[in-house]
């Protein structure tokens, strides 16, 4: 029987290939269900394998075509590393929370063909992502946490001594190479050379700080030495996605499975998986707290006494509980007093991780560059314990993007005129918090802006602001702002649901508004084309790519009742990535779709910048 149709999204090579192996291993593989990885670069199915071997007749397992390239093409032989790699002798850690390898992988093209048992022989598992916003995601991420060192570590080890600097500059690997988006990033948009000792970051008047990125030479960390750097077993590349739990909000929060672990060590610096989880967290909420909150919490994050009130309550919560959870772990060493200050340095390297990843804006990459260098000032003690030489104010990224668009007023709308944005005035710095002013109710799409009244051949009423004769905006921005709030909206309620549950309404009203969201932005673009610059026109492109890639996404496969909950759950999860994605672009968008009318002073409804006025960061 040909079954090469059927596996053909996996390559014509690797098709003909898993044909082979069912024939000789007298292993049928039926029903396979695809799903998107989020551009990982592997595929992956799951597949129905019924096994000739006694005590495998019959169950689903995934196939998974690692990418050749990278720490992928290492997959295989590190997941047999990491259950073979036995705590103190004792296969429970590994038999109980390591994804099983059910048959030798298979070789494919310089790639490899990998099959892998459900996580927990349990279909209804789902990654630890998808509980972020329930009341037990503080515990769950503790006792990981705490079983990651006591469970998979207690026979932990070290190999001598090595400065701060060391520490830092071995979890960061290449990261800080010419080329690397890190270094790209610190030097193009925070004029920054990677040379310089002591910095101050934000303020003025701030106390000097370590320049995170300088690691080499005579930097301050090098002054600095680990006597016990303790190292042993880690997964490499600790986030939400790669970690599954049960989907029942009252199951065993010790029931947790790793996945993906092809960047595992038996002798990493131990330090570094829950810290990058517990920044994987912090991610996630950073894009909706204020400037104040994030101030606060980049204080609970180092340690210092923080009132906390404007951190979310689960938050909060979270960096405590998994901050004090090693605490069992390390009573039992007396090594423990080093733990603190590995702690730290594993956050100055992980929130520098965070400040390449172009996927965050330049508002979030600045705070994780602040909390890397703050992270290096605590672990060196208070400000008057070290004497900096020459100290480089660095007041932030340059042209970065707006921190918040407030409201954007199409055609005839009118503001009171006590809520009137000032006007911007040339070299003065705005205020921290944009100002905020009512947004008027968004145009639904498809639908075009009402006439302003002079082209209605009507008078303004009396009480008009003097500025209300000048050019009002188009509905170019009008559309961007309704977009925006129209799919909040959405991704508010995708949110809501339990892991892989939305309902047919859902996903068909999604698919409906995106794909009018696509004409009518086209409409627009080919109407004001020769009036927007090449960056404009690619930034309301990207929009365009994203309203497609949420079209895409509404239509998946997996979001189907007829497919496993796991698989629900991950067509779910990329329906959620893209919205947020193109809420993203929408700010961009909405920063070009204005270009063209940053000359037109007085109008209190824009709510980007005048070309002129500065940024908060100078």
């Amino acid at each position: 029987m040909d079954r090469s149709p059927q596996f053909a999204r996996f390559g014509a090579r690797t098709a003909a290939l898993l044909d082979q192996w069912q024939q000789q291993n007298h292993r049928p593989l039926t029903a396979p269900a695809w799903l998107d990885t989020g551009g990982s670069g592997a595929s992956l199915a799951s597949v129905f394998v019924r096994d000739s071997d006694p005590g495998r007749t019959a169950r689903r397992m995934i196939i998974k075509l690692c990418s050749p390239d990278g720490d992928s093409s290492m997959e295989p032989g590190r997941l047999i590393a990491a259950r073979r790699s036995l705590p103190n002798g004792d296969p429970s850690f590994p038999r109980d929370h390591l994804v099983e390898q059910l048959y030798d992988p298979m070789p494919v093209d310089g790639a490899w063909l990998m099959f892998q048992g459900f996580a927990g022989n349990d279909e209804s598992m789902v990654t630890l992502s998808t509980i972020l916003r329930q009341r037990r995601m503080p515990g769950v991420a503790a006792q990981i946490t705490r079983s990651l060192l006591a469970d998979w570590n207690p026979d932990e080890k070290s190999d001598g001594e090595m400065t701060a600097a060391s520490f830092v500059s071995e979890l960061l690997d290449r990261r800080l190479e010419p080329a690397e988006p890190l270094a790209v990033w610190v030097r193009d948009k925070l004029g920054l050379d990677l040379g310089t000792a002591w910095i101050r970051p934000g303020r003025a008047n701030a106390a000097p700080l370590p320049n995170p990125v300088h690691l080499t030479g005579s930097c301050p960390l090098s002054e600095r030495t680990l006597d016990y750097p303790m190292r042993g077993r880690a997964h490499g590349d600790l986030h939400p996605g790669n970690i599954m739990v049960p989907n029942e909000p009252d199951a065993d929060i010790g029931r947790y499975v790793l996945i993906d672990l092809s960047r595992f060590d038996e002798g990493a610096l131990l330090a570094r998986d829950p810290v990058h989880l517990l920044l994987c967290l912090v991610a996630d909420f950073l894009p909706h707290m204020s400037d104040d909150a994030r101030a606060e919490l980049l204080d609970l994050l180092v340690g210092r006494d923080t009132p906390g009130l404007l951190i979310p309550q689960g938050l909060a919560r979270t960096v405590d509980e998994v901050r004090r959870a090693p605490d069992g772990w390390l009573r039992q060493r007396t090594i423990s007093g080093q733990w603190t200050g590995q702690w730290l340095l594993s956050m100055q390297a992980c929130a520098l991780m965070f400040t390449a990843r172009v996927r965050y804006d330049a508002r979030d990459r600045w705070w994780f560059f602040r909390l890397a260098a703050e992270a290096a000032g605590a672990y060196l003690g208070p400000a008057d314990a070290y004497e900096p030489g020459q100290v480089k104010f660095v007041p932030g990224p340059r042209e970065a993007e707006p921190t918040a668009v407030e409201a954007v007023v199409a055609a005839a709308v009118k503001l009171p005129q006590q809520v009137a944005l000032p006007e911007a005035k040339t070299g003065t710095k705005p205020a921290p918090d944009p100002v905020r002013i009512p947004a008027p109710a968004p145009t639904p799409l498809r639908e075009s802006v009402a006439p302003a009244p002079e082209a209605a051949g009507e008078s303004l009423p009396d009480t008009a602001p003097e500025t209300a004769a000048e050019e009002l905006p188009d509905t170019l921005p009008a559309l961007l702002i309704d977009l925006r709030n129209t799919f909040t909206d959405r991704l508010g309620e995708l949110r809501a649901y339990e892991a892989g549950s939305v309902t047919a309404r859902t996903l068909g009203l999604i698919r409906e508004q995106a794909d009018r969201g696509q004409a009518d932005l086209k409409a627009l673009l080919a109407s004001r084309h020769d009036t927007l610059g090449e960056d404009a026109r690619d930034r309301l492109d990207a929009v365009l790519g994203r309203l497609a890639h949420v079209t895409e996404a509404a239509n998946a496969p997996g979001l189907s009742y007829e497919q496993p909950l796991f698989l629900r759950d991950l067509a779910h999860r990329a329906l959620v990535v893209a919205l947020d994605t193109l809420l993203g672009s929408t700010t961009l968008g909405l920063q070009a779709g204005q270009a063209g009318q940053a000359g037109q002073a007085g109008q209190a409804t824009d709510p980007i910048r005048p070309a002129a006025a500065r940024t908060p960061w100078g």
